[in-house]
């Protein structure tokens, strides 16, 4: 997912700046609202590689905001947020 967000700020910034009125505060819109997200998802990723707690509460609440994005982001929030449940988090953390 994280890939993802910083490739549509990417490809979003480009195609903004190729416009007749490119302005910095389109730019810096652009990088908030799709760089937030990329850079929560890479903090959960780092945490959860570690086996940390607050890596697994940041992915199960990134999941729970993805439940919004219908369709798609529905089926992987769900995903997201079943893959972090107590049973799985405890198998990975052993094995």
């Amino acid at each position: 997912m994280a890939i993802f967000y910083g490739l549509m700020a990417a490809l979003l910034s480009a195609i903004h700046l190729t416009g007749d009125k490119a302005s910095a505060t389109g730019v810096l819109i652009f990088a908030a609202v799709f760089g937030t997200p990329l850079v929560l998802h890479a903090l959960a990723l780092r945490g959860v590689r570690n086996g940390l707690l607050w890596g697994r509460s940041l992915s199960r609440t990134l999941g729970i905001l993805l439940l919004f994005a219908v369709p798609i982001g529905t089926v992987l929030g769900a995903f997201v947020i079943m893959r972090t449940g107590p049973k799985d988090w405890e198998n990975s953390a052993s094995g």
